[in-house]
């Protein structure tokens, strides 16, 4: 059961990491890409160690940007992916978040991230899809400066045939805090 649904994770998640090293190997070592995508298609436009800088092309040169990194597990096989992108300042989170895992995750059970030793928090699900199921999340200031001051962050979900036992994968932080700062704040 826990394999079909990793195999299901990685195909869809392969699909987005070949997209995604095409985009990287199109994108000069300054994060410009070498042929500028039409306004509306994406584009990487920068990497940060474990962290991929995806943008979107806007008419007015604004571009929406928000960092990535596929989570995987003590095998190297994907587990999740997460996206994170920079609120405006003033606001009670500073950043949103998007963790997606694979379908067939205990629902009743909240994701569990351990930011550090003495903050762990837990969030429940917002929706599933082909893809998996989502769980969107706000970080405040203070979750934020735990993650850049971090080397992983830990991640936990339960698979609905094995609830008793908790599946654990990290998060690296590796280059965390220069795709952070490298984000512009989302429009409100």
């Amino acid at each position: 059961m826990i394999r079909a649904i990793l195999c299901s994770m990685i195909l869809s998640l392969s699909v987005t990491s070949l997209a995604s090293a095409q985009q990287e190997a199109d994108t000069l070592s300054l994060g410009v890409p070498l042929d500028l995508p039409e306004v509306g298609e994406p584009y990487v436009a920068n990497k940060f160690n474990d962290w991929t800088v995806h943008c979107i092309r806007s008419a007015d040169g604004k571009d929406p940007c928000e960092m990535k990194q596929l989570l995987l597990n003590e095998q190297n096989q994907p587990m999740s992916e997460i996206s994170l992108f920079k609120l405006p300042e003033g606001q009670p989170a500073a950043a949103g978040a998007n963790l997606v895992v694979p379908l067939e995750t205990l629902l009743t059970a909240p994701l569990t991230i351990t930011y550090d030793e003495d903050t762990t928090k837990q969030y429940p699900y917002s929706f599933c899809n082909e893809v998996g199921c989502y769980v969107r999340i706000g970080m405040t200031a203070e979750e934020v400066e735990t993650l850049k001051k971090g080397d992983v962050a830990g991640i936990t979900v339960l698979h609905i045939a094995r609830p008793q036992t908790p599946i654990r994968f990290g998060m690296s932080l590796s280059g965390f805090t220069k795709a952070f700062n490298s984000l512009p704040a989302v429009n409100p």
